[in-house]
C-alpha cells in the first residue's frame, strides 16, 4: 500500500476542459518499479474541485487495488496521459452519487457505481506535481 500522498497540484483549464468533455477516461495505477499497469475504462465525475473515479467492483477490483497499491499512475484523456496520484476518497459518498447520476443518468452501470461496495471504493485523482 502507498505510505503517502505524493505532491500534486491544482488541474489546469485544459485538462479540466477535457474531463469535462470524456464520459470516460482511462485509468492505470502504477507498479512499485514505476511501470504502468494496463489502463482501464471507466467514468468520473467532478464534485467541488475534485476529479473522483469509484470501482464497479469495490476495493477488491484489480485495477483499484493497482491504482491503491502505490498511489500513482496515470489517466488519459483526450489523447493526452496525466501523471496523478490516487487519493482513498470517504465521507463524500452521496455527494459522489448524486454527481454520477447527474452525468450519466439512472441506468445500469450508475446502479452499479453506487452500490455500498462500490461506495467504498472511491478515489480522489489529483495530478501530480
Amino acid at each position: 500500500m502507498s505510505t503517502g500522498t505524493p505532491p500534486t497540484r491544482a488541474w489546469d483549464a485544459a485538462e479540466l476542459a477535457a474531463l469535462d468533455n470524456a464520459p470516460l477516461i482511462r485509468v492505470a495505477g502504477a507498479r512499485p518499479d514505476g511501470t504502468l499497469r494496463s489502463f482501464v475504462l471507466i467514468g468520473h465525475v467532478r464534485v467541488g474541485g475534485d476529479e473522483l473515479i469509484r470501482s464497479l467492483n469495490g476495493t477488491g477490483g484489480s485495477w483499484y487495488r493497482g491504482a491503491t497499491h502505490t498511489g500513482q499512475g496515470a489517466i488519459e484523456v483526450d489523447g493526452r496521459r496525466i501523471e496523478v496520484a490516487f487519493i482513498v476518497d470517504h465521507g463524500r459518498e452521496d455527494e459522489v452519487d448524486h454527481a454520477l447520476r447527474a452525468r450519466y443518468g439512472r441506468g445500469f452501470g450508475v446502479r452499479r457505481m453506487t452500490k455500498p461496495s462500490a461506495r467504498e471504493a472511491t478515489l480522489r485523482v489529483a495530478p501530480l506535481a
